[in-house]
């Protein structure tokens, strides 16, 4: 790769509504590269744009304006068991004001209206503003509490068969911190671009990616240094980091020679490259 990616987590999560497409088509028109976003599989079989495993309290507004409620007898609604209509009841716009989410969130520009979009509209809306633009598709299942998410090998499934029938694989690249997802999706398709997510303090790297098969490793900060850009390198793998907000960060990054940088604010990243050139 000759270029640094500049990816928008979640779409550029500290300046518009996380993975809605609202922020997915912002950051095309913006100019940067590519969105990151998070997949997950409904209860009738729909590839649903969502962080969370359950409903988010911080996040979700019923139509008619009233926050979800952390419930006391019972846990809020897993993703995997709700249809894409149920979920796409909630606005996912705005965070509600005083919690962490909100805090964390002061510079995002809210927006109502947003919900839940299919990864199938995100593909066709992007693709309508920038038809270069890449969607770094995270496969979003529970590598611990199996009973969250649906299974890696049915999500992988049916984000290749969306792939494909989009004609949109091209400009796809699937991550994913379970990798049995990413070794099924590399079944159907090894032409499919997969770079594998390590997580902080993983001690998984360069040699295990490329015996799984992966183009890259996407690699949390704390990890990103000289060496693990070396041990990339010399396994001949792409090397991108995730998610990387200060500019000191960013600048030291791109002094290492990373192929890509996922943040919340690709503004950010956008200003310090065009500066150095």
């Amino acid at each position: 790769m000759t270029k640094l990616l500049n990816i928008a987590h979640r779409g550029g999560a500290l300046l518009w509504p996380e993975n809605t497409l609202y922020a997915f088509v912002s950051a095309a028109k913006a100019g940067y590269d590519g969105a990151e976003l998070d997949v997950q599989l409904t209860r009738d079989g729909r590839l649903v744009v969502f962080h969370d495993f359950r409903i988010k309290p911080g996040l979700c507004r019923y139509p008619d304006g009233k926050w979800v409620r952390r419930q006391v007898s019972r846990r809020l609604p897993l993703i995997r068991d709700l249809t894409l209509a149920e979920l796409q009841v909630f606005e996912v716009g705005r965070p509600k004001p005083g919690t962490l989410y909100a805090r964390s969130h002061t510079v995002m520009a809210p927006r109502d209206g947003e919900h839940m979009p299919a990864l199938g509209e995100v593909i066709s809306s992007v693709r309508a503003v920038n038809a270069a633009f890449r969607l770094v598709i995270e496969l979003k299942t529970s590598t611990e509490g199996r009973a969250l998410s649906a299974s890696p090998v049915a999500l992988a499934e049916a984000v290749v068969a969306e792939l494909h029938s989009t004609g949109f694989a091209e400009n796809a690249v699937l991550v994913g911190f379970d990798w049995r997802g990413l070794l099924h999706a590399k079944r159907l398709d090894r032409n499919l671009t997969c770079w594998f997510s390590t997580a902080k303090r993983s001690r998984l790297g360069a040699r295990a990616i490329k015996a799984a098969g992966g183009e890259g490793w996407f690699c949390a900060l704390d990890r990103a240094g000289a060496k693990a850009v070396r041990d990339a390198r010399a396994h001949g793998l792409v090397f991108g980091v995730w998610t990387v907000n200060r500019a000191r960060d960013m600048r030291a990054l791109a002094g290492l020679g990373v192929d890509a940088i996922c943040t919340d604010r690709p503004d950010r990243l956008k200003a310090l490259t065009q500066h150095s050139a």
